[in-house]
């Protein structure tokens, strides 16, 4: 049996949330606040035997807060499907009243908080309306479409057992009524043999230990203490003996760590408790599972990278989520999201209304593109599912850039949650798909190269690669009249040669700026001659550091002037770019330092030299634009400040009163 939809209305974080289908297994991740406990509770509800029924009443702060409030008539229900249980006869008896469709069997159960009939005609009657207390509530959980239709059991055989995220392992364990290890023994209990067999060896070690005179001794004085302090009248003749029933050799069994049983539990770390406690746990269910009469148990866990080293936690959960089970997680870690299947997660976000669920459908992307999104989530960035802004780039250069050229600007990606990710090429449709509104639906922008060359005819399709992928992108991220406009734009476009002095073609300003619309910023050429106009000086002394020879360092200064100067020409360019990725610097070794000097950089008051305009004169996104090679760079930046800062990369100074030099807008 699985879960395969949920619906939870007016309860804590969610208005009207709805997740279909339910994945199995399941890791939902998001943000703190998003309602991943909440989302727990509500399936609790439903479906925990274990939960007491007074945490069935609810409070005024369980109500959604943009929904009727309790005084108000407030109703929260929270509505499961499941499915998965065709060749249970048991399971398909029990269900029989709850089931919604054939094909596939499906049940749903319903739990449901309201007024009680006689509150709820109250409420209706105007000169008799007054606010109703929890009390005037009541709360059932039924079958089917029928709230009449009790099905309060239910819960017994689709039953949920959750692992809260601070529990305490090691207590649990030395507890014989919570330890999974009795549960654990009571499914594959010892041979009657074997017990009847220990019993009567406990039995005859009890009347050899009854009978030491030590042990006596304590009887007597026992006996005679109370004699002396109650009198003969009390009636009191106590004695020593030993226990040894069934029941207390199951729960005098104790889990060790070595093999000669000589290290508990407690004298291992806090992560390692927590894995044997999950592994028992797991290995108990799965015999209930295939016991008669066994519950079908879903298990949900709480946060379970707790104590446990990133490189545990990815072994550990990708062996389980790999495994047929029914597991349920929530989730901080990007070590565990970034093992998790990609139709396992489920992203909660904070909604208008309340929070929302996101699941990618089955149908989102190719199979290639499946397992390239899975293994690059697993290998590099999967902080990009919890990150409050993404910024896609083609190689590890730009990571180390923008986030220090931010900075220089007063503007702290880091502080705002957002990942600059290299995707190290440059497809970014699938990443798109993956983020975009059919898919996570998370803010995301792109930085990706120009690459403008003169190609044969033939080829004449290469000559502007950067708005080609812009292309690819606007055909998931825009409407199809925008992409065919802008498509047949392009191949104009395409069909010019470069200018031979230098400069673009014709008309690509007015396709970055289309693009730099959907998030989209192209760049002229690539990165290092990008930059060459606004970081001439840190890019020169940043080659002299990595660089040796004089004439090596004449000469990539003699470049980096040229292509500073204004229009420059492809051979030009192409000096900067062969000059570092000759050994012994590299793009990747370059951009790394030249971040350290550009984070000393005033970013506005550079910019503002470009432009040629004063302090009290606004930058905008078009005027950056418009800048010579760093210009779409920079336009992402203004972007994103404007919308996580509500300011611009270069604030004038009355958007800047009050604030140190380098400093505006810094958020910590």
């Amino acid at each position: 049996m699985q879960l395969r939809r949920l619906r939870i209305r007016s309860f804590r974080n969610f208005r009207d949330l709805v997740i279909d289908p339910f994945p199995t297994p399941t890791v939902i991740v998001g943000e703190n606040g998003a309602g991943k406990s909440n989302l727990l509770h509500a399936l609790r509800l439903v479906l925990d035997p274990d939960l007491p029924d007074r945490r069935r009443e609810l409070l005024s702060e369980d109500i959604h807060d943009g929904s009727p409030t309790l005084a108000e008539g407030a109703e929260v229900t929270v509505e499961i499907e499941l499915c998965g249980f065709e060749d249970d006869p048991d399971a398909r008896s029990e269900l029989d009243g709850a089931i919604v469709s054939v094909d596939p069997l499906t049940a749903r159960l319903t739990y449901l908080f309201r007024p009680k009939q006689s509150a709820a005609l109250l409420l209706g009657e105007e000169e008799e309306a007054q606010p109703l207390t929890p009390n005037d509530y009541e709360w059932t959980i039924f079958g089917g479409t029928d709230p009449s239709n009790s099905m309060l059991g239910a819960k017994k055989y689709a039953a949920l057992s959750v692992l809260p995220a601070l529990r305490d392992a090691e207590s649990d364990f030395a507890r014989p009524d919570r330890s999974p290890l009795t549960r654990l023994l009571r499914e594959l209990p010892p041979s009657q043999t074997s017990i009847d067999k220990t019993l009567e060896a406990i039995r005859n070690a009890r009347e050899d230990l009854g009978r030491d005179s030590n042990v006596q001794r304590v009887a007597d004085l026992i006996r005679a203490r109370v004699t002396t302090m109650a009198g003969p009248r009390l009636n009191l003749d106590p004695s020593l003996a030993f226990i040894g029933r069934d029941e207390d050799l199951l729960r005098s069994i104790r889990l060790f760590i070595d093999p000669s049983a000589a290290r508990g539990v407690d004298r291992t770390s806090t992560g390692t408790a927590n894995v044997l406690y999950l592994g028992l746990l797991l290995e108990w269910l799965g015999l209930r599972r295939g016991a008669l009469n066994g519950e079908d148990t879903l298990l949900a866990v709480e946060e379970p990278e707790a104590h446990l080293h990133p490189t545990l936690q990815r072994h550990l959960f990708a062996h389980l989520l790999a495994q047929s089970n029914r597991l349920l997680l929530t989730t901080h870690s990007p070590h565990i999201a970034a093992v998790t299947p990609l139709p396992s997660l489920v992203l909660l976000l904070d909604g208008v209304a309340g929070s929302e669920a996101r699941v990618m459908s089955s149908d989102l992307l190719t199979a290639p593109e499946r397992v390239d999104l899975q293994r690059y989530l697993n290998v590099n960035r999967a902080e990009l599912l919890f990150a409050q802004g993404v910024v896609l780039v083609e190689g590890i250069a730009e990571t180390y850039v923008l986030p220090a050229l931010a900075r220089s600007a007063g503007f702290n990606l880091d502080a705002h949650g957002i990942v600059v990710a290299s995707i190290d090429g440059t497809d970014f449709a699938p990443y798109a798909k993956l983020l975009g509104p059919s898919g996570f639906n998370r803010p995301f922008s792109v930085l990706t190269d120009g690459d403008a060359v003169d190609t044969e005819n033939k080829e004449k399709y290469r000559r502007e690669l950067g708005l080609k992928r812009a292309l690819d992108l606007l055909t998931v991220l825009a409407d199809a009249d925008t992409a065919d406009t802008y498509e047949e734009a392009l191949g104009v476009l395409q069909e010019q040669n470069l200018p031979g002095t230098g400069g673009s073609r014709m008309g690509r300003k007015d396709l970055v700026t289309t693009a730099a619309g959907f998030g989209i910023f192209v760049g002229p050429d690539t990165l290092e001659t990008d930059l060459a106009p606004l970081l001439g000086k840190e890019m020169k002394a940043t080659f002299n550091e990595l660089a040796n020879g004089r004439r090596r360092r004449e000469n990539f200064a003699k470049a980096v002037d040229q292509v500073s100067a204004g229009s420059s020409t492809a051979p030009q360019r192409d000096a900067i770019v062969s000059r570092i990725e000759r050994d012994p610097v590299s793009k990747g070794r370059f951009a790394q330092r030249l971040a350290t000097h550009v984070e000393q950089l005033d970013l506005p008051t550079q910019i503002r030299k470009l432009l040629s305009v004063s302090a009290e004169q606004a930058v905008s996104q078009a005027d950056l634009l418009g800048l010579p090679g760093c210009g779409p760079l920079l336009a992402l930046l203004d972007d994103l400040r404007r919308r996580y800062e509500n300011l611009p990369l270069v604030p004038t100074l009355e958007e800047t009163s009050g604030s140190f030099p380098g400093e505006q807008g810094t958020s910590t």
